[in-house]
């Protein structure tokens, strides 16, 4: 038998309106007591209790067998005046043993600013089925509606803002479908999770029952007044009428058909001082920053790894990859990103990091530079400068590639295999007393030469393609996008349509930006078109790619709702708007 865990706790509302009866339970858990005395709440009337119920169970899991036992201590109150109450710490004797409660809290809400004084002797709301309890009525705006809450009015560019989007209502609700999302244009954004709860909130004067329908976490990408436009909605509000059956009454419920929009919320973005730093790359939030290098000490040919970390919390997920100037005579390779984030509170909160990959081509001392990493700290407003410390590579000459194998006794019953002779000949040995006046020298000088003016053209070949970020961006812009096609047709294939709408979309964005350059800033729909019939895309596929986008913005605020034919024919048309503008080339 396994022994049960002694343990007594509260239950209590998460708000109350002034004016209503509320209970208030203490639980106590595989023990058994006597009641405890009612607490002291504040702005509270105690009017009776506690009433008692117990409950009990067994299980038997894998040959264990545990049992639970539970007695509920429950008082009533009566909900003075507004305000935030504290139910203290509560204290039983269970079996010769002081069991405590934690203190909780709530909130006791006013009364609708409308509202009649009840029988009680306060001001109450009425609560949802006292209002269904009456004859059908049209809905008004007041009855039902969506909000969009901002946490900040005003922010930095590149500073988080939560955006909350949450219905209030009245009556009970039967069905509830968004047909035109809130638009979040001019922001880097990201949906973060929804609690799944219900509440009452006191708004303009009045009491509703509340619930988040979505919740995201915004980056502004420009600065001035940023709108959030507004969604549209349809509602289906049940609503109840009296029926008379002689001596009784019964409840009918009746359906009616909403349609509502929500608010728009503008915040106002403030541009980060000037000047900025030539080391700022985008970075806003509170961050520390270091690099590594491991080995510092090694042979030509082999690797080493240079790996820059961040953390912090901030626009952690948006960084830009750092470029780092390595010397000349080492090898590098493309560098790995790894983003370790998570929401906390009001921001994103973890970790960054980049791992650069250097094989050193030649021997001697090479210098990793040290250089600076700057962000705009939004609390103090002020840029902030940490040094990132440089490394001295030593490299040593490598191993040879040829080998040189020892020549082993063979049995004399082998007769057909001999040793291999290691003398020379007399021929081998003879050398040339003037070798520069061979033909051979001077093909080889030749050749020499011809390389060295080989090595010094691609060298400075490299060093303009590096200073070209507009060419390799364009370079590499078909074949990032084929990538990110890829891995959306993947989740299309495992039937994770949300996902794979966040793909495509991403892929769609990402080649756009690269294609024709435009910042992550200035990616907005009038921008893309023009800049794609500057480049000679014609207008039905410019269209096209447009709707594309909307489709997959729609599609993700709406889950559940595309089958296997529209994924594959929303793909397949992403694929064929990538190759008119590849084949829209000027």
């Amino acid at each position: 038998m396994l022994a049960a865990q002694v343990s007594l706790r509260v239950q209590a509302p998460r708000q109350v309106v002034e004016g209503r009866k509320f209970s208030v339970t203490f639980r106590l858990s595989n023990a058994s007591s006597n009641a405890p005395s009612a607490p002291t709440l504040n702005n509270c009337k105690f009017v009776y209790g506690p009433s008692t119920s117990t409950m009990s169970s067994t299980q038997i899991i894998n040959g264990q067998v545990s049992s639970s036992t539970s007695i509920d201590f429950t008082f009533t109150y009566l909900a003075e005046k507004a305000g935030e109450v504290t139910i203290p710490e509560v204290s039983v004797n269970a079996d010769g043993k002081k069991v405590s409660s934690a203190p909780a809290h709530f909130t006791i809400l006013p009364p609708d600013k409308n509202a009649s004084q009840n029988q009680g002797g306060g001001y109450g709301a009425p609560s949802v089925d006292d209002i269904s309890t009456h004859t059908p009525r049209k809905i008004s705006s007041d009855d039902m509606f969506v909000r969009i809450n901002l946490s900040k009015a005003s922010v930095y560019e590149q500073e988080a803002v939560i955006a909350t989007m949450k219905v209030y209502t009245k009556y009970n609700i039967s069905s509830f479908r968004a047909t035109a999302q809130p638009t979040f244009e001019g922001f880097l954004s990201e949906e973060l999770d929804v609690p799944n709860q219900i509440e009452q909130e006191h708004y303009n004067g009045q009491n509703y029952t509340t619930a988040v329908l979505k919740r995201c976490i915004l980056y502004p990408q420009k600065t001035g007044n940023l709108t959030i436009t507004s969604g549209k909605f349809e509602v289906t509000i049940v609503q109840y009428e009296l029926v008379s059956n002689g001596f009784f009454q019964t409840r009918r419920p009746v359906e009616q058909q909403v349609i509502t929009q929500s608010n728009n919320a503008t915040v106002h973005v403030v541009p980060l001082p000037e000047p900025r730093p030539a080391s700022f790359n985008g970075a806003v939030g509170q961050f520390s920053a270091s690099a590594t290098m491991s080995p510092v000490e090694l042979r030509t040919n082999e690797a080493s790894t240079y790996t820059f970390n961040v953390k912090g919390t901030g626009n952690i997920k948006y960084l830009k990859t750092p470029t780092v100037d390595f010397p000349s005579g080492i090898d590098q390779y493309t560098p790995k990103t790894d983003i370790d984030a998570r929401f906390n509170g009001n921001n994103i909160t973890g970790s960054y990091s980049v791992v650069y990959t250097l094989v050193p081509q030649e021997p001697g001392k090479f210098d990793i530079p040290a250089w600076d990493f700057t962000y705009f700290n939004p609390a103090t407003k002020e840029y902030v400068t940490i040094p990132v410390g440089g490394y001295e590579m030593k490299v040593a000459q490598g191993a040879s590639t040829s080998a040189i194998t020892e020549q082993t006794s063979i049995k004399k019953e082998m007769t057909d295999i001999l040793h291999i002779k290691s003398s020379a000949s007399a021929a081998q040995r003879k050398v040339p007393s003037r070798i520069f006046h061979s033909a051979i020298y001077w093909l080889l000088y030749l050749g020499a030469a011809l390389a060295l003016l080989a090595v010094i053209l691609i060298y400075r070949r490299n060093l303009k393609l590096r200073a070209d970020v507009r060419g390799r961006k364009l370079a590499r812009a078909n074949r990032v996008a084929a990538k990110r096609l890829r891995a959306a047709r993947r989740l299309m294939s495992a039937h994770q349509s949300e996902q794979f709408y966040a793909e495509l979309s991403r892929a769609l964005w990402g080649y756009i930006s690269d294609k024709l350059g435009i910042p992550a800033s200035q990616l907005l729909r009038d921008n893309i078109a023009e800049r794609l019939g500057a480049y000679g895309v014609n207008p039905e596929a410019i269209s096209e790619i447009i709707t594309i986008l909307d489709d997959c913005e729609m599609a993700r605020f709406t889950p559940g709702s595309s089958s296997d034919e529209a994924l594959s024919g929303l793909y397949d048309k992403a694929v064929t708007a990538i190759k008119s503008v590849e084949d829209s080339k000027k």
